[in-house]
């Protein structure tokens, strides 16, 4: 009776288990839209950005007002009048400063936050295109399983037949051995890689999945364009992505900040303006005349006077803040420059790459395997011959996958070095 329960709570317990997480197969597209809408990295950059809007309006802020009063005690009271009244500070020349370096700041959150969701894009669309590697491997090597469990079969029964040694169906054995354990190693990267995705996804409650089973020559279904297109100019690309690099935008924006906040610390020199004034009163029994007598009071002084210190330490930081903003610029547009040209190399190389893959590998290797199959059911070749034919078309099978994969990749990584969401922002001249 213990057993029972035992097994109907563990089912139990199972089921709830599976019930957690949901499996759902989506698009690159829904993929990317589903990260940026979910990912709380890209959540707190938003909120940077609305923090930085904020900014401005403190950063404009008015000064309040200060309430007082001056009620005199006993005999000082005589002839004396009692005072209430208030005063407020007016900043010279110093509140459209802070709101424009408040601006300014704003500017650069942005920029930083539209730089992450680029890199985020970019991790997402890479850790796709491998699962659909991964994916790839897992269904050719099952293709290669079953032919090398077909070719046992076939050898066993010509062994019997006494038409085979025994050597070529140890061969055959030792064939699917390895082909079992090489599917086997390609189902766990299967596993990795669909978990990495929802790793950068940052998804727990859904497991998600790719659409596509493997990878293929869709390149429209990945944003990515044909091989075969090569209507590009480098130099246009460089040019492009120097004034649209959200990095470089967000650094631009830093030095112009950096020379706003130097007005802002100068404008501390500027001494502010104080005004009082108030109502003023003396009761019968203080006032002179023996008469309640009434009237007002104002007053007008000039504080925060830089007399004794000027600020000097401040505004020196200021502009070297200025030149270390500079500085940061040119830095980071010299990695600009180098990202981007690697990146169009390695494009370059993955493109030429699978370009040689679709126009000879390819068509050579299934033609070859082919003929080594016929040719082994005729006797022409012995089942050795016939597994080096195979070895060689799973290698240009594997081979051509990592190459799609890697042209996918590099063409994700081209366009985020450009930041751009496609290459139809441009237009190219014949390279």
């Amino acid at each position: 009776m213990k057993k029972i329960i035992c097994f109907l709570i563990l089912i139990l317990l199972n089921s709830f288990c599976f019930a957690l997480v949901e499996n759902k197969k989506i698009n690159l597209k829904q993929a990317i839209d589903i990260t940026l809408q979910a990912n709380p990295r890209v959540q707190i950059e938003k909120l940077n950005v609305e923090t930085s809007k904020n900014e401005i309006e403190i950063a404009d802020r008015l000064q309040n007002p200060s309430l007082h009063t001056f009620q005199n005690i006993g005999t000082a009271g005589e002839g004396n009048p009692q005072q209430v009244g208030a005063d407020y500070t007016i900043e010279i020349l110093k509140r459209g400063k802070r709101k424009e370096y408040s601006k300014s700041e704003s500017f650069a959150a942005y920029d930083n936050q539209k730089f992450k969701e680029q890199q985020l894009i970019l991790n997402v669309k890479k850790t796709y295109i491998d699962l659909l590697l991964k994916k790839s491997n897992l269904k050719i090597l099952t293709e290669q399983e079953d032919l090398a469990r077909e070719l046992l079969n076939s050898a066993t029964q010509e062994l019997n037949k006494g038409k085979l040694p025994k050597t070529e169906v140890i061969q055959a054995k030792i064939a699917l051995n390895r082909a079992i354990m090489y599917t086997n190693i390609a189902k766990s990267e299967v596993i990795f890689a669909q978990n990495r995705l929802n790793s950068t996804m940052n998804t727990s409650e859904i497991n998600y999945d790719t659409k596509e089973d493997s990878l293929s020559d869709d390149y429209a279904a990945l944003d990515t364009i044909s091989p075969t297109d090569d209507d590009y100019d480098f130099e246009k690309i460089k040019q492009y992505a120097l004034s649209q690099r959200y990095d470089l935008l967000k650094a631009s924006q830093e030095v112009e900040s950096a020379k706003l906040n130097l007005k802002v610390v100068k404008s501390q020199l500027i001494p502010d303006l104080e005004l009082i004034g108030g109502y003023a009163y003396q009761s019968k029994g203080v006032s002179q005349t023996g008469t309640f007598l009434s009237g007002a009071y104002a007053g007008a002084s000039l504080v925060n006077i830089p007399l004794f210190y000027r600020y000097k330490p401040e505004i020196k930081n200021a502009e070297l803040e200025i030149q270390k903003a500079k500085l940061r610029y040119e830095d980071i547009k010299v990695d600009v420059i180098r990202d981007l040209t690697d990146a169009w190399e390695k494009f370059v190389i993955a493109r030429n790459n699978l370009n040689y893959y679709n126009k000879e590998l390819l068509s050579n290797s299934r033609e070859l395997l082919e003929e080594s199959k016929e040719s082994l059911e005729k006797k022409d070749i012995d089942i050795t011959s016939f597994l080096v034919s195979k070895k060689l078309y799973l290698e240009v099978m594997l081979g051509y996958e990592a190459a799609l994969a890697e042209y996918y990749s590099c063409f994700a990584e081209l366009l985020k070095e450009m930041n751009a969401e496609s290459l139809d922002v441009i237009k190219y001249d014949k390279v």
